[in-house]
């Protein structure tokens, strides 16, 4: 199969459609992506079921740390585990690659 697609720089929607035929012709075909994306899209439930599974990861950690992570006094390093931007990234990474796989999220990411 032989196809042309036109890309017009002149047409916004139209240049974002070439991509997109492009895309879904190399996934059917060489069975991989010709666009890497970095944006990965939720229905409404299912972001408040990664919401909830985020507040889930910080309790458990808190559990583990028990309450003096809570306290005034609570050293950077203790807050740090679920307080911190690592925490928060590593959740973001199994949530991004649980979507890039195309799954929809709807248990415990592990």
């Amino acid at each position: 199969m032989k196809m042309v697609i036109c890309f017009d720089t002149e047409d916004e929607k139209g240049m974002e459609n070439s991509i997109k035929m492009m895309d879904h012709l190399a996934k059917e075909y060489m069975n991989r992506r010709a666009v890497s994306n970095s944006e990965v899209a939720f229905g409404k439930i299912e972001f408040i079921k990664v919401l909830r599974m985020f507040a889930s990861d910080i309790a458990e950690q808190l559990n583990e740390e028990g309450e003096e992570a809570l306290s005034e006094g609570a050293t950077t390093r203790q807050r740090e585990e679920w307080e911190g931007l690592r925490f928060a990234k590593q959740f973001a990474d199994k949530v991004y690659e649980a979507k890039s796989g195309g799954k929809k999220i709807t248990t415990r990411l592990k």
